[in-house]
């Protein structure tokens, strides 16, 4: 077990990480709106970066949901960026729960744990198809729950899968779900108003969207082994079957809580400042650990579920 102060939260950090983004998000936005050619496509790359950063503080706050010293950060997270991208952090909260829940994960009943190595059809929904689908399927859903609320979101889930063998729902925690209600309609508030009064930028938004989507999957083949399911999973799993890069790119493609993504595994109440000290941590004092260790070469080529080489 690992020392208390690995476990401790600095709002503060997160304020200051999350408004660094913001500034990349509006500083891209802004320098799209006056240039063009080449500083155009730059300042959308900026603007991706900046938005793609800022987003992934929601799978930060899946982990603290009872840190009561991260609730005004939750709250200005969701009411702002959780908005801007159409997904509140507490639909992400279920799934992801599941997706570290030992037994579960790496097994069919793990909803994250995609087979993008041995799927080709996966593989492409997920790295070519969905980040073009997912703001559209997000802007379906505020509208869905502004209009009806959680339970017309279930009534067209449960159609779609009995006439359509396809979800169009996530599982929303009881208590939350009044809060993603009103979460959606203020997103819908914040859509509208973009309509209304510089639709010439919703193209613009739709492709940072896309951007920003396109660098969350594609970090999905670089976590885990993603080539067959186990019937079940123990403790060392965790360890075993996911993977960490030190690579300097890895700020851009795996950032804030995805970096160092064994030790996020390994003990995901860790907030992602103090990741790096617990990934050299474990490297010194776990000799396993650094079988986790790798290139995204060694990713690219297909990372290999380690236990039997380091276990007896």
């Amino acid at each position: 077990m690992i020392e208390k102060f690995f476990f401790k939260a600095e709002p503060m950090i997160y304020f200051r990480d999350l408004f660094l983004s913001v500034l990349m998000f509006i500083g891209g936005f802004i320098g799209a709106a006056y240039t063009s050619d080449a500083i155009y496509l730059a300042s959308y790359v900026l603007c991706v970066i900046g938005l793609h950063r800022a987003g992934v503080f929601g799978h930060e706050l899946t982990h603290r949901p009872n840190d009561k010293s991260m609730r005004p950060f939750y709250w200005f997270w969701n009411m702002t960026i959780g908005c801007i991208i159409m997904v509140p952090s507490s639909r992400f909260f279920q799934p992801h729960k599941l997706h570290h829940q030992t037994g579960k994960f790496r097994t069919k009943d793990d909803p994250q744990y995609l087979l993008v190595r041995s799927d080709a059809k996966i593989a492409f929904f997920v790295l070519f198809v969905l980040p073009f689908i997912t703001p559209l399927f997000g802007l379906f859903q505020i509208i869905i729950a502004s209009i009806g609320g959680i339970k017309l979101e279930e009534a067209i889930d449960q159609f779609s899968r009995k006439w359509f063998n396809f979800s169009t729902g996530t599982p929303i925690p009881e208590k939350m779900k009044n809060e993603v209600v009103w979460l959606s309609r203020l997103s819908l508030v914040y859509f509208l108003c973009f309509v209304i009064f510089i639709p010439q930028y919703i193209p613009f938004y739709y492709a940072v969207l896309v951007g920003a989507w396109f660098l969350i999957v594609l970090r999905i083949p670089l976590e885990h082994e993603l080539e067959k399911y186990a019937e079940s999973s123990v403790q060392d799993d965790q360890m075993f079957d996911s993977f960490s890069v030190e690579s300097p790119l890895a700020i851009i493609i795996q950032p804030i809580g995805f970096r160092f993504h064994t030790a996020h595994h390994m003990y995901p109440g860790v907030p992602y400042h103090n990741l790096p000290s617990l990934h050299e941590h474990l490297k010194a004092t776990l000799p396993a650990y650094n079988n986790s260790v790798v290139s995204y070469w060694e990713l690219i080529k297909g990372p290999k579920y380690k236990k039997e080489e380091t276990v007896p």
